[in-house]
C-alpha cells in the first residue's frame, strides 16, 4: 500500500474538538434530558399494563444518558491530565464532514420535535442518536490493544525517493480491525508534511505492513512522527484516533553533481606528478585500474567496451594518474541577513558543489585525503578524511550546515595545510572580499564563485 502526501498536518481535520469537550458526551446529554422531558408522553403511547415497564426503562435509560454525559464532558480533562509522555497512545475523537451533516440532521428533528410536540419523532432522533453512540463504541473497540510502528532508513539524498515501512499490530485475539488509517507527520525547518496509509484489513493477532513513498527535495534533519492511526468503520459518523509518540530522524544529504576529467587534470597538473614506480608500489594496485561509469570528457580510448556490453552503460578505466589526489576546500557560506530566493538556492549549489568535490575525491583511492573548512553561522572544520571511509562523516556535516552573514575581517583564509594538497575556495559571496585579495590563502587556491546561471564547465548538477 502506498500512501500520499500532503500540507494539511493531523491536527487541522474536521470536526476535530479543540476546546477538549466531549462531544458524545453532549450528545448523552441532549438525549438524556430529551428523554426526561418526553417521558410521560411516550408513557401515554403504549398500553395501561406496560406502562409500569416502560416508566422503568425510560428512567433507566434517562440515568445511564446522563451519567455518561457527565463523566465524558467532566471526565475529559482530568484523563487528559494523567496521560503522561510514555509510549501509551493519545486518544483523538473527531466528527468528519458526514458525521456533522447527521448531527445537523438530528438537531433539526430534535427543534421539530420539540416544536411540534410530535413524539414519534423524538423517538427517531433517540434511534438517531443510537447508531452515533453505536458508531463510536465500535471505533473504540476496533481500536483497542492496537499498535504502529515504522522503519525508515537514517540517511538519503537529497531528490531520492525512499519508502518508508508502517507496520500495524492487531493484538486481540479475534476480532478485525477495519479501515484503520496510519497517519505520519513529517516535517524540517521549512515545511510540514502529512502522509497516510490505509490497511483494509488487519487480522486478530496478526500485523501489516504499507509503504509511502518520500522525497525529500532539501538537505538538512527531516522528523517523523507522532503517528496517529484512526478509523471511521462502519458507519462514518465518528472518527477515533490514536495517537503515538513513535519519533524517528532521516537525514538528507546534499544533491551530489558531476566532475567532468578536466577537473581531474587541472588536479594532477596542481599536485605534481609522482614517479610511477612509487605509485605502484603502495597498498593501492588493485585501484590503479578500476572501473567507473563514463563522464563528459573522458577519453574514449578508455573505454572498456566488454564491461559496458555486459552492463549496459559506457564504463572506462581509471588510470593511476587520478590516485592519491589531495583536497584542501573552503566553504564560504555567506548570505544576507534579507536572504531572496536567489541567494538561498546559491547556498544549496555550493553545498552540493563542495559536496561534489570532496566525495569525488575521497573515492578516488583509499589514500586520498580531504580538508574542510565550513564558514556559516559558524565555523566547521573536518580534517584527516581518508579514502571512502570519509564520506559519511563528511556529508553529516554538509547536510545540517547553515549560512550566515560573516565578516571576513574575523575569518583570515588560510592557505593549503600542505604543499600537496590542492587548495580550493568555493564561496557564495558576489565579489572577493577585499581583506582576502592580497592574503596568501586566496593565492594559493582555486577560486570558485557560485552562480546558478554559470556553473564551472567541469561541474554538472541535474534539476532540483
Amino acid at each position: 500500500m502506498i500512501g500520499r502526501s500532503s500540507h494539511q498536518g493531523p491536527t487541522g481535520r474536521v470536526g476535530e474538538s479543540r476546546a477538549g469537550v466531549s462531544l458524545n458526551g453532549l450528545l448523552a446529554l441532549v438525549c438524556g434530558i430529551g428523554l426526561l422531558l418526553v417521558r410521560d408522553a411516550l408513557v401515554s403511547t403504549v398500553p395501561p399494563t406496560a406502562q409500569s415497564g416502560v416508566r422503568i426503562l425510560l428512567w433507566l435509560a434517562v440515568v445511564v444518558l446522563l451519567l455518561v454525559g457527565v463523566r465524558e464532558v467532566l471526565g475529559r480533562g482530568v484523563r487528559r491530565a494523567h496521560r503522561g509522555a510514555g509510549r501509551r497512545p493519545r486518544r483523538v475523537r473527531r466528527a468528519p464532514r458526514e458525521g456533522l451533516y447527521y448531527l445537523g440532521l438530528m438537531a433539526a428533528l430534535l427543534v421539530g420535535s420539540f416544536l411540534g410536540g410530535d413524539n414519534l419523532l423524538m423517538l427517531v432522533v433517540a434511534l438517531m442518536i443510537g447508531l452515533w453512540l453505536l458508531n463510536a463504541s465500535a471505533s473504540d473497540m476496533l481500536l483497542w490493544r492496537c499498535d504502529v510502528r515504522r522503519k525508515v532508513p537514517d540517511r538519503v539524498m537529497a531528490g531520492e525517493v525512499l519508502s518508508v515501512e508502517v507496520i500495524v499490530e492487531n493484538r486481540k485475539r479475534l476480532v478485525p480491525s477495519w479501515l484503520v488509517l496510519a497517519s505520519d507527520q513529517i516535517e524540517n525547518d521549512v515545511e510540514m508534511l502529512e502522509s497516510r496509509v490505509l490497511f483494509a484489513r488487519v487480522p486478530g493477532g496478526d500485523c501489516r505492513s504499507g509503504y509511502y513513498r518520500l522525497r525529500p527535495g532539501r538537505r538538512g534533519r527531516y522528523r517523523l512522527g507522532p503517528i496517529e492511526l484512526s478509523t471511521r468503520f462502519p458507519l462514518g459518523l465518528v472518527e477515533r484516533g490514536l495517537v503515538f509518540n513513535r519519533p524517528a530522524e532521516i537525514l538528507v544529504y546534499p544533491r551530489l553533481g558531476r566532475v567532468s576529467a578536466s577537473w581531474y587534470q587541472g588536479q594532477v597538473e596542481t599536485a605534481g606528478a609522482v614517479p610511477r614506480r612509487a605509485r605502484r608500489g603502495g597498498g593501492a594496485d588493485d585501484q590503479l585500474q578500476r572501473l567507473r561509469e563514463f563522464r563528459s570528457g573522458d577519453n574514449p580510448r578508455a573505454v572498456h567496451w566488454r564491461t559496458s556490453a555486459r552492463r549496459g552503460e559506457l564504463m572506462v578505466r581509471e588510470f593511476d594518474q587520478h590516485q592519491h589526489q589531495h583536497l584542501d576546500l573552503v566553504l564560504d557560506l555567506w548570505q544576507p541577513s534579507r536572504p531572496t530566493r536567489s541567494d538561498r538556492q546559491r547556498v544549496e549549489l555550493a553545498v552540493s558543489l563542495a559536496a561534489t568535490l570532496c566525495v569525488e575525491t575521497l573515492r578516488q583511492s583509499s589514500g586520498s585525503r580531504v580538508a574542510l573548512t565550513v564558514w556559516g553561522e559558524g565555523v566547521s572544520e573536518l580534517s584527516g578524511l581518508v579514502g571512502p571511509t570519509g564520506v559519511n562523516e563528511l556529508l553529516d556535516l554538509l547536510a545540517t550546515v547553515r549560512p550566515g552573514p560573516p565578516t571576513p575581517e574575523s575569518r583570515p583564509l588560510p592557505a593549503p595545510a600542505a604543499a600537496n594538497l590542492r587548495g580550493v575556495l568555493v564561496t557564495t559571496r558576489p565579489v572577493v572580499a577585499p581583506e582576502w585579495v592580497q592574503a596568501e590563502g586566496l593565492s594559493s587556491r582555486m577560486l570558485v564563485h557560485v552562480d546558478p546561471d554559470r556553473l564551472p564547465s567541469w561541474f554538472a548538477i541535474g534539476e532540483t
